[in-house]
């Protein structure tokens, strides 16, 4: 940021970063408030998949959600994001070239990068960090964004979670990666078959 001499003016990184988690965050709400998702695709929501383990099948769906919306959040609030992730298109071809239909190699190719995701802060050398290679605010925002998703969802549960919650995040990335990948055109054989 810039003054009218030309000289720049401090920011706080983390102020800024924090102001606009909250900003994505409480756009996130607002469309699960508002019932936004009235259907939601079969890949987001199949049951053979599970994050956050067996007996928290609710919880993983509404991780899965808040991902999935935060994206189009994403796409709303930065221009950047609306570009589509030529990385993702070439690793949902590459599956179908194996004989994977449309939906599975779709659902195989969110649960794959979920999994690798680190679920510290990602670094945006890291190679399995995919949620630094979609365009749009970046792996931080998305990582703080999803731990946002998470602290909410778990503030008024009376039962901790098995394990560590951090790891929850993995349902929110998939959500995420599932809005990501539903930006990129579906081919023909998989439209006609819908």
């Amino acid at each position: 940021m810039s003054t009218d001499q030309g000289r720049f003016v401090p920011v706080n990184t983390s102020v800024l970063l924090q102001t606009l988690v909250e900003a994505v965050h409480e756009k996130i709400l607002e469309r699960l408030e508002a019932g936004a998702v009235q259907s939601l695709p079969a890949v987001l929501t199949t049951p053979d998949l599970s994050f956050a383990g067996a007996d928290e099948a609710e919880l993983d769906q509404d991780l899965r959600v808040a991902g999935y919306l935060a994206r189009s959040v994403e796409v709303e609030l930065f221009e950047p994001a609306r570009r589509g992730c030529d990385r993702l298109t070439e690793m949902i071809e590459e599956r179908r070239v194996d004989g994977a239909d449309h939906d599975t190699a779709l659902t195989a190719l969110c649960a794959e990068l979920a999994h690798a995701e680190p679920v510290n802060k990602p670094s945006p050398d890291d190679p399995a960090a995919m949620s630094w290679q979609v365009p749009g605010p970046g792996g931080h925002v998305r990582h703080y964004v999803a731990r946002r998703s998470i602290e909410e969802l778990l503030q008024d549960r009376e039962d901790p979670v098995d394990g560590d919650p951090a790891d929850l995040k993995r349902a929110w990335m998939y959500g995420f990666f599932v809005a990501a990948c539903e930006e990129i055109p579906a081919p023909d054989d998989a439209v006609a078959s819908s």
